[in-house]
């Protein structure tokens, strides 16, 4: 199966400053796995998802992820990002990445922390 992101929707969230597009989606692939390509520019607000582990690949641009207790730190493209799930993170930065989920994203599975 071919999937082109630039034949799929944007979708804006209110309350984030983001555009993304939901690539492998539990509803139309698998429940295993999910894969969204996102573009950010500024904060993120602190959140957790008690259901599955995630990985950020980040594509393009920079930002500072904060994960658990660890110190923040900075990430640039070609960086990844794994958050154990159960475990709150915060980010921000002005860039492109993608987020994949193991199982797939479920809508309502993030809590928001702030």
């Amino acid at each position: 199966m071919i999937i082109r992101p630039s034949e799929l929707p944007d979708i804006v969230e209110e309350g984030y400053p983001l555009r993304m597009k939901r690539v492998i989606r539990r509803e139309d692939h698998t429940p295993d796995i999910s894969v969204t390509w996102v573009e950010i520019w500024g904060h993120h607000k602190r959140m957790v998802c008690d259901e599955s582990d995630r990985v950020y690949y980040i594509v393009d641009g920079s930002g500072v992820f904060q994960v658990g207790e660890e110190p923040a730190g900075e990430v640039q493209a070609g960086d990844f990002v794994f958050i154990p799930r159960g475990m709150p993170y915060v980010f921000d930065g002005t860039m492109a990445y993608l987020v994949m989920n193991g199982p797939a994203f479920r809508p309502g599975s993030d809590r928001e922390l702030e």
